[in-house]
Order: C-alpha cells, then sequence, then structure tokens
C-alpha cells in the first residue's frame, strides 16, 4: 500500500537519497560536481561526493545514486552513540591512486562534508601524517575549516607513518610526536567543532603505539589535556589509554569467520568491564589490492550484508539503556584499501518493472534486506514526481492509488536502499494508451 508524502515520516523525507538534503548542508550541497536532480529521479544520478570519472573497482562501486537513510537507523533502537568516519586526506599526492578528486581541493572538502552530514555522520576523524605532510596537512586544515562552515566535527589521528623517517633517522620519537601534536593543538584542537568527551579533545592514534616512546612525557609536555584513545580491545588494559576505537581486523578473517566478527566481539566483550571511552566499528568489507601496501588480506562485502551485521554486532551489546559512547566507521574514502563508502554500497541488487491489468509490479534479484522500501515515481513534464512508498516485500500497486492524472505516461520503481546502499531503479515503463 502506497504512503502518502505528506503523512510520512520527516526524518525520512529529508535524508531520503535523491529528495531534500537538510538546510544545514543545502548551501554546500550546491557546489556537488555531480548534482543530483533538484526533485525525483528515474535515473542513477551520482549524489555523492565521489568523482564521477572514478569509474568503480571489484572492492568499491562506480559513484551512484545513494540511500541517505540517516546510518543511525541501522543501530539499535534508541541509539545516541555518535557517528564517526576514518578521513583520508591524502589523494593529489603521487603515492597514491587517482581516484579523480584531489583531497587539498576546497570545493572537494566541502562537498565531503556535505555528503557526510546528508548520512547523519557527525564527524570525521583525519588520518594525520603531521604538520610537514603538505597535501594531507592542507586537506585536514581546509576539513577544519569546513567542519567550522558546517556545523560537523573533526578530529586527528596521528599516523605511524608521521614517524617512521624520525625513527629510521634515529632521532627522538616521543620528542617528534611532542612537536606534532603541540601544532595540532594550536591549529585544530581549540577548534569549537573538534571532537570532544566530557568536554575534553580526543586525539587518535593508529600504529604509533608500536614505537618506544614515553607516553607520560607526551602526556606532560602536550598543550590541551586531551583524551588519548588507541586502537583494538588490547587498548581498555592499556593505562596509557582513556579510550579504545575498533578497527577492521582482515588478518583474522577466515572460513569460520568471514567478516572478521569475532574482531568486534572480543573489543565489545572487553569493552563491558572498563571504564574506558568505547568506540564501536562497523564496515562494508575489506580488499587491499589495490594499494602498494597490500598483502592480499579480503573481508568480502557480500552484497552489503558485511555492512548491516556489523552494525547489527553493536546491539548485541548496547542499547538504550546501556549506550554505545561512540561508533567509527573505516572508512570514508580509503579506495585502496576498499573500505570506503563515499560511492555508496553496492548490494547488488536490479529491479524489473511491468504494468498490466490496471497495476504497476516488479520483480528483485539481489538481497531484499538491504533494500529500506521501494518509492514509485510518476513521470511529471520534464521531470518526475513521487507517487509514494511501498514497504519491502510488497511487489505491486494498483495504478488507481497513485495519483496518476493523465491518461497515460510513465513509471518507475526505485529500490531504495538502506543506509548509504546504492540506489537502484526499474527504469521507465508506460502505462495507459500507447504503452
Amino acid at each position: 500500500m502506497a504512503i502518502p508524502r505528506a503523512l510520512r515520516n520527516n526524518e525520512k523525507m529529508l535524508t531520503n537519497g535523491r529528495r531534500f538534503l537538510l538546510p544545514i548542508v543545502l548551501s554546500a550541497a550546491m557546489c556537488f560536481a555531480q548534482s543530483a536532480p533538484d526533485g525525483p529521479s528515474c535515473d542513477n544520478v551520482n549524489n555523492t561526493s565521489a568523482s564521477s570519472h572514478f569509474r568503480g573497482s571489484r572492492q568499491n562501486a562506480a559513484p551512484g545514486n545513494v540511500s541517505k537513510l540517516p546510518i543511525r537507523s541501522l543501530l539499535y533502537r534508541g541509539s545516541q552513540t555518535k557517528i564517526y568516519t576514518r578521513y583520508m586526506p591524502w589523494f593529489g599526492d603521487d603515492r597514491h591512486r587517482d581516484v579523480g578528486y584531489r583531497s587539498d581541493d576546497e570545493r572537494q572538502v566541502s562537498r565531503q562534508v556535505a555528503d557526510m552530514i546528508s548520512r547523519g555522520i557527525q564527524g570525521a576523524i583525519v588520518d594525520w601524517y603531521g604538520p610537514n605532510s603538505e597535501v594531507h596537512n592542507q586537506s585536514t586544515l581546509l576539513l577544519m575549516k569546513e567542519s567550522e562552515a558546517q556545523n560537523f566535527e573533526f578530529a586527528i589521528s596521528e599516523d605511524a607513518g608521521s614517524l617512521r623517517e624520525c625513527e629510521k633517522g634515529r632521532c627522538d620519537v616521543t620528542e617528534k610526536l611532542i612537536s606534532d601534536l603541540n601544532y595540532a593543538a594550536e591549529h585544530f584542537l581549540s577548534s569549537p567543532n573538534y571532537v570532544r568527551f566530557d568536554g575534553r579533545p580526543a586525539l587518535f592514534f593508529f600504529g604509533v603505539e608500536k614505537f618506544p616512546i614515553d607516553w607520560r612525557r607526551v602526556r606532560h609536555s602536550i598543550q590541551g589535556n586531551p583524551l588519548i584513545f588507541f586502537r583494538n580491545s588490547g587498548t581498555f588494559a592499556n593505562p596509557d589509554a582513556d579510550g579504545a576505537f575498533a578497527w577492521i581486523a582482515p588478518e583474522t578473517a577466515n572460513s569460520g569467520d568471514p567478516m572478521g566478527m569475532e574482531y568486534l566481539k572480543r573489543f565489545y566483550t572487553k569493552g563491558q568491564g572498563s571504564n574506558k571511552i568505547a568506540m564501536g566499528s562497523a564496515y562494508k568489507g575489506f580488499n587491499d589490492a589495490d594499494a602498494s601496501w597490500g598483502k592480499g588480506r579480503v573481508i568480502e562485502q557480500q552484497c552489503g550484508k558485511t555492512w548491516l551485521a556489523t552494525f547489527a554486532e553493536a546491539g548485541r551489546y548496547y542499547s538504550s539503556g546501556h549506550q554505545l559512547p561512540a561508533l567509527i566507521i573505516p572508512t570514508w574514502n580509503d579506495y585502496e584499501e576498499g573500505t570506503e563508502i563515499e560511492t555508496g554500497i553496492d548490494n547488488c541488487m536490479q529491479v524489473q518493472a511491468t504494468v498490466a491489468d490496471e497495476k504497476l509490479s516488479w520483480t528483485i534479484s539481489g538481497e531484499e534486506e538491504t533494500i529500506d522500501h521501494y518509492s514509485v515515481l510518476v513521470q511529471n513534464g520534464s521531470g518526475w514526481r513521487d507517487a509514494g512508498d511501498v514497504p519491502r516485500r510488497e511487489h505491486s500497486i494498483a495504478l488507481s492509488r497513485l495519483g496518476l492524472t493523465a491518461p497515460s505516461g510513465a513509471l518507475c520503481v526505485e529500490a531504495v536502499g538502506r543506509a548509504s546502499m546504492l540506489n537502484h531503479s526499474s527504469g521507465a515503463v508506460q502505462y495507459g494508451q500507447g504503452k
């Protein structure tokens, strides 16, 4: 049964992938290089910040029309979890692949922040390589600027790569880290849009804990009184840490655990018994075939089922009465390790529609659990209008329920994916005279 547009949930109307963006991101979204139509469309137009020059790969879908239903809808009911994503600022650096844009392009960063907001992401945690990292640092400065302009959050995660040259040169790695972090404190941590827990800025570290660092000296020497977050479940027993964040562990995946779920179970189990801040994770999959550092590690996406399962796992440990403080999505745009969600997550869906006996019907191929609902569109001059939504698992609707005003014309069915999954259209089908 079609649900009239006026009666639909307001949040769904605001966040549906091809309708209206939240007012807070509208001005930024207007500069998308690949602008979606102003209203509903039967075409799978790129409505993401990803470049249409990127043609996709085995690991990453080509940019498409992505469901902008809120990512929070994939978490447990009543979730107040802060949702962040890992942001890679290195495209345009010749050591990384060409994805069709530069990370130090101000307009591109503006589009990315607008796109992240439109999917219900609260902030981006930057994979930072220190103040001398050129493209990386410039992109981070632009991300701060856009975060402040668009009411978004951001944070710094110092990568181990920022310290490797120092270690090779046998310099004082602790002092180098302190220098980097004091630059971050001066340039980033004072921003009103910097990620905070209980009023204190959060600093994240990725691989840095492998170096012989004097963390007591670090805490004593850095400005801003930040909270320190390390990766993985072992962090809950680390006295130098204030919080722990989960990631993705393709090295643990096997035939009995193809999604790497044991890693998440271990993280959440240990988090239950700790007073440290826990930040869970959810991911679409992993494949480092396009990375120069790749080791052949793979977690298959399973046409979106890995994405759904990793969100559902948090609900086994947390609830509206016992909230997960935060969750990170690895990643927004790591195209090389095949974890990016910027282009959308392919749920391998196809839709075919027909009109017969005064009824619009459709068939699908693919996993219907990756679909949120179906939207029926009616051609309206040179554009389309929304005639209503049909619940998942219903595959037909009487033409009399669509409010058709012309004796003939075209209809279209769109399978609206669950949050950040690709939407799929049947294409136009004719009804009435001359069909």
